[in-house]
């Protein structure tokens, strides 16, 4: 997938998830504040339904306590307007009146139907007593809504209020509802004792007294359909619930068929008559409350589904709005994608040249922004890929020249110690040993031996100048000249002949230290061109020494040479050195000096054999060097006279 590809999907995506999420937050978070905003309304209603059953219960009672204080009520039964004028409004609610004495009068059963209240003509109420009514109903409204928040004095005053309204009511209206009520008991029939059931749980019953003395109880059957329509009849009208109530057989009441059909539908009828629970129903919000004392259960459904489709409707709204922003903001994220996946590709075609091997790729650098700090990180990294590129080409160059040179060095190496003997002489008189440590580099030291018919020995040990092939060569010149002393010469006149010769071979400033020594019986002759000094430890005395020469090496422009002649006694020990021995550096890069190597000898002199002498000066070697390859070759010859007495 493509950069500019990938940043406008990333952008669509941390975009349109985002606003999805919420939207569908908003409307499920708005759904519940509408659930519990709806449900904290039903259950409002539900609470002022109970109270104003409560408050129905409560007005019933009193009116029945003061029906009971009527004089002479079995009496006042046949007259039934009295019993109706003390009702007052609540008359429709009572479906009849029984008065049981108590014993040990005999068992007399009084029962005062109590039919509801008539409706006037409009014509036969004045205008001030409608006034009257309606001043009658809103005290009565005030005194259901707020009985539980007003003191008992509040709730006395408000009932006083309200019995002198009845009172002037009734009083102009006496007559004609008299003559109404008349006509009416007289063609009704006696109501059975159990048509109506038990609304508030109980009969209403108050004692019936007469001079002060209870003489039996009145009780009062209710119309439970007229209860439950006053309880019910002013909830929610106008703002779409659905009061209802159920009685303690499981009847459902409420205020128009056309609600019940609505319970029906919405499935809330069936619910409550199989006992399930109602907050679950689909776009319904439902609250029941139960009165304790009757059973009697008052609810309110409300129905939010118009709501919710609303709801619903505004959030897909805002999520088309949302969308569309978006979609502007994708218009113009490409041209800005674009120009950013463009110097990308840049970058990126640049990467595919350095890879194909164009190292002199470099990329326009544009704006001072991550791109251009990024363009400016590739043109430098090119030209460092550039320089390391020459560095491992003069590598490259470098090791094959190392190989080379190591593998010329390798058989310059082999040639110098081919130039070497193979074994030292054995003579009957003298013990030889030699020791040679060469260097990193070849160097030219050389040593060689002859021994004529006589029994003459010939030593000769010598250094060339420099190192590597040039060395070499000169040692091969002087192993040519050696091999051709025959020990009749002395020392001194070889050096002069050869000195010439390497003259004559021009061999561009190649230069040889050499030291030549002829034993014979008498002792020891030597002749030196540029050599360190030779060291003769004495045996008998212990004393150590120096046989120095002062001449110039073979091919140089000195050709003074002389002969030094030593008696030997038996047990002395001569040693020739190279100067890689007193040249030799240390760790601290310390030389190791003439007078130190002078000292290490006599000390390894004292050794019974040549070979122990050797020993003793290679160990002096490793403990001043160490054991890596020396700076320069390090070469011994070491001659001892026969025999060795010890000391």
């Amino acid at each position: 997938m493509k950069i500019r590809t990938a940043l406008v999907l990333a952008c669509f995506l941390l975009s349109a998830l985002p606003l999805g999420g919420i939207v569908v937050y908003s409307y499920f978070s708005s759904r519940r504040a509408l659930q519990s905003v709806y449900h904290a309304q039903a259950a409002r209603l539900t609470a002022e339904m109970d109270q104003r059953l409560g408050d129905i219960r409560g007005v019933l009672q009193q009116r029945l306590a003061e029906v009971s204080a009527i004089p002479d009520l079995p009496r006042a039964g046949e007259q039934p307007d009295t019993v109706l004028m003390t009702i007052g409004d609540l008359a429709p609610l009572v479906h009849s009146l029984e008065i049981q004495p108590s014993a040990p009068d005999p068992p007399k059963r009084v029962v005062i139907p109590v039919p509801p209240m008539p409706k006037m003509p409009r014509a036969t109420i004045s205008e001030a007593q409608r006034a009257q009514l309606r001043k009658i109903s809103e005290l009565g409204n005030q005194l259901g809504k707020r009985w539980n928040l007003m003191t008992p004095e509040e709730r006395t005053k408000v009932q006083q209020q309200i019995n002198e309204a009845q009172k002037e009511f009734n009083d102009a209206l006496s007559k004609k509802i008299t003559e109404s009520v008349t006509r009416q008991i007289e063609s009704m029939k006696i109501v059975r004792e159990d048509a109506s059931p038990l609304i508030f749980g109980r009969h209403l019953e108050v004692p019936l007294t007469e001079h002060g003395m209870v003489v039996g109880q009145l009780h009062a059957e209710l119309s439970a359909e007229e209860v439950i329509r006053r309880v019910i009849g002013t909830t929610g009208r106008g703002s779409g619930e659905i009061a209802f109530a159920v009685d303690r057989q499981g009847h459902l009441y409420t205020r128009t068929p056309r609600d019940r059909a609505a319970l029906d539908r919405a499935g809330i009828a069936q619910r409550i008559a199989a006992g399930k629970p109602l907050n679950d129903i689909a776009n319904w919000v439902v609250a029941m409350r139960q009165d304790p004392q009757s059973g009697l259960r008052v609810g309110v459904a409300r129905p939010f589904g118009e709501d919710l489709d609303e709801l619903r409707k505004t959030a897909a709204k805002n999520f088309g709005y949302g969308m569309a922003l978006l979609f502007v903001a994708l218009i113009g994220i490409v041209p800005v994608a674009n120009h950013m996946t463009r110097d990308v590709q840049l970058v990126t075609q640049g990467a595919e040249r350095i890879a194909h091997g164009d190292l002199d790729t470099r990329l326009p650098v544009r704006s001072n922004n991550e791109i251009g700090q990024l363009a400016k990180a590739f043109n430098r990294m090119a030209e460092d890929l550039r320089g390391q590129q020459q560095r491992i080409v003069e590598q490259e160059r470098a090791a094959v020249e190392y190989q080379r040179k190591s593998a010329e060095l390798e058989e310059a190496r082999h040639f110098q110690l081919s130039m070497l003997p193979k074994e030292v002489p054995r003579h009957p008189r003298y013990d030889i040993a030699v020791y040679t440590h060469t260097a990193a580099e070849v160097g030219g030291d050389y040593y060689d031996f002859h021994v004529d018919g006589r029994g003459v020995m010939s030593v000769t040990i010598g250094d060339a100048t420099g190192h590597g092939a040039r060395a070499g060569t000169m040692v091969a010149v002087i192993k040519a000249l050696f091999a051709g002393y025959g020990g009749q010469q002395s020392p001194a006149e070889f050096l002069r002949e050869a000195t010439a010769k390497v003259r004559r071979m021009d061999l561009e400033r190649m230069a040889m230290a050499l030291q030549l020594a002829r034993f014979d019986d008498d002792g020891v002759t030597l002749a030196s061109a540029g050599m360190p000094p030779a060291y003769l430890h004495r045996h008998a005395t212990g004393a150590l020494e120096e046989i120095a020469h002062a001449a110039t090496p073979l091919g140089t422009l000195g050709a003074e040479y002389t002969d030094v002649t030593v008696a030997l006694t038996p047990g002395d020990t001569l040693l020739f050195m190279s100067d890689g021995f007193p040249e030799l550096m240390n760790a601290e890069q310390q030389q190791l000096g003439y007078v130190a190597a002078a000292q290490a000898f006599g000390a390894a002199a004292k050794s019974e054999e040549a070979e122990a002498v050797i020993a003793a000066l290679a160990a002096a070697v490793r403990e001043w060097h160490g054991d890596k390859p020396p700076d320069d070759d390090v070469t011994f010859v070491v001659v001892r006279a026969r025999p060795f007495t010890a000391a």
